[in-house]
């Protein structure tokens, strides 16, 4: 089945190497420790010459063996870590690596005059990586940056502008309906416009727009949330199941909002480029091409979803990964299809970058793509 990845991060391969290092030592002195604790004891890490542990005290079979346990288990959290990237498991992987390696480090640095010199440096380097290690973990685990618009006047948090500008008088001015000011909203409005802002640094027009219906903007906003927090399926699969579904619906703001989502995550504008020839493009792996096979297949008027296609797929996700999978696309069909009956426009996303234009008809109508370069 396919892994989880949702760190949502441009510096995955950075993260997952930097857990695998601090795990192969741990796993290193885990191991020896656990099995062998007099060999550790004695030996570690160079031999009866260079012995850095027999150097502080008399032998201790139980200490020595906890010890290796320890170490043992912070290199199996590790290397969940590394697999799943998860940026809450890899915050606790920085966490944990702190806790134990900042003290561990300070005892030894005071303890250096027991150590020829060669040993005492090569000991201090190699404490002071895994507290290093751990800094890094917090800083790549780090949420990414909102996806700001680059088009502030949009955003209700801006003055008011001249009309047609979408500032607090007259927001959403570009759709068909007026979307509905911080000023006077409901409350369940303002919570929404806080999440957005939070989420993007601003507030999103559908939003706007959907907040005309306090109780439907409540159910869907939970839907959202509980869609985004979904991760049974790794989040590079979904983002351009997405993406296909918003290029065959032509919807200008999902394209302009998504394009940017999808740099985020760290997927090359070269890959964006290569959308709409995906099935020839050699940047896009084979199940690359059948998820975006399936976002499109789902998304055409009839849907076109074969049996071969769903059972190629049913090779690499469970059903409950099916189900997922499934739902992102056919959500982004309800957001594309909600945005183009407003004629909600791009908001700037991806202003000065590329964007993913709409495919076919699409690009003739409203949902022509004008806030990036594509």
């Amino acid at each position: 089945m396919a892994t989880d990845s949702p760190l949502g991060t441009a510096r995955p391969a950075l993260t997952r190497m930097v857990l695998i290092l601090l795990a192969a030592q741990q796993l290193l002195v885990g191991v020896w420790g656990l099995l062998a604790p007099r060999s550790f004891y004695g030996d570690f890490p160079g031999g009866p010459m260079h012995g850095w542990v027999s150097r502080l005290g008399p032998y201790d079979e139980h200490l020595v063996r906890d010890v290796g346990a320890l170490f043992l288990a912070l290199a199996v959290l590790w290397l969940i870590s590394a697999v799943r990237l998860d940026r809450l498991l890899v915050a606790i992987s920085g966490i944990t690596a702190l806790l134990f390696a900042v003290p561990h480090t300070l005892f030894h640095v005071l303890n250096l005059d027991l150590y020829p010199a060669g040993d005492a440096i090569a000991e201090t380097v190699a404490l002071v990586l895994t507290v290093i290690g751990g800094l890094m973990l917090l800083w790549l685990a780090r949420p990414p940056a909102p996806l700001a618009p680059r088009l502030d006047a949009r955003d209700s948090s801006s003055p008011a502008g001249p009309p047609g500008s979408g500032g607090t008088e007259d927001p959403g001015s570009a759709a068909r309906v007026r979307g509905v000011p911080d000023r006077g909203a409901h409350l369940v409005v303002r919570q929404a416009y806080r999440m957005s802002r939070k989420r993007t640094g601003a507030v999103m027009e559908p939003a706007r727009v959907f907040a005309h219906h306090p109780a439907l903007l409540a159910a869907y906003g939970t839907f959202e949330l509980v869609t985004e927090r979904a991760s049974r399926v790794p989040r590079r699969y979904k983002q351009l199941g997405v993406m296909r579904a918003a290029m065959i619906a032509g919807c200008e703001w999902c394209l302009d909002f998504g394009s940017a989502e999808l740099r985020e995550s760290g997927i090359p504008d070269e890959q964006l480029r290569d959308l709409p020839r995906y099935r020839e493009s050699e940047r896009f792996s084979e199940l690359d091409k059948l998820v975006l096979d399936y976002a499109t297949g789902m998304s055409r008027s009839p849907v076109e979803v074969s049996d071969e296609l769903f059972a190629a797929l049913r090779e690499h996700f469970d059903e409950a990964q099916m189900v997922e999978l499934s739902s992102e696309i056919a959500l982004e069909n309800y957001r594309a299809r909600f945005n183009w009956a407003f004629g909600i426009g791009s908001q700037g996303f991806s202003e000065g970058a590329f964007c993913v234009a709409p495919e076919g008809p699409a690009a003739n109508g409203r949902g022509t793509v004008s806030a990036g370069t594509g």
